[in-house]
């Protein structure tokens, strides 16, 4: 069995479980909290989580006035990071709460 299948496989037993929204939301916030540690510094990406992720609109909890202008300043390029790494449009959108 070649991976690809393997693949195939998993999704398909996901989607039938009806938990496949559930384990793609867990990675994109994953994902999407990995790209806020690595963009900004520890004492600033402490202040921001992303939370809530759906129909493609990412929900970031930013408790920093200032890590919020620079997060919403690099929208497009943070949005881009993420959806690179799924190589399809994950997040077409960001909204925040502050």
């Amino acid at each position: 069995m070649s991976w690809s299948s393997f693949r195939d496989v998993a999704n398909e037993t996901l989607d039938k479980k009806g938990i496949s929204s559930q384990v793609q939301e867990s990675l994109v916030l994953e994902e999407a909290n990995y790209v806020i540690c690595n963009f900004f510094e520890q004492a600033k990406h402490e202040k921001a989580r992303a939370i809530y992720w759906r129909d493609n609109i990412l929900t970031i909890a930013v408790l920093c006035d200032s890590l919020f202008e620079e997060i919403s300043s690099q929208k497009e390029q943070f949005i881009n990071i993420i959806n690179n790494r799924f190589e399809e449009t994950i997040v077409s959108d960001l909204r925040f709460l502050t």
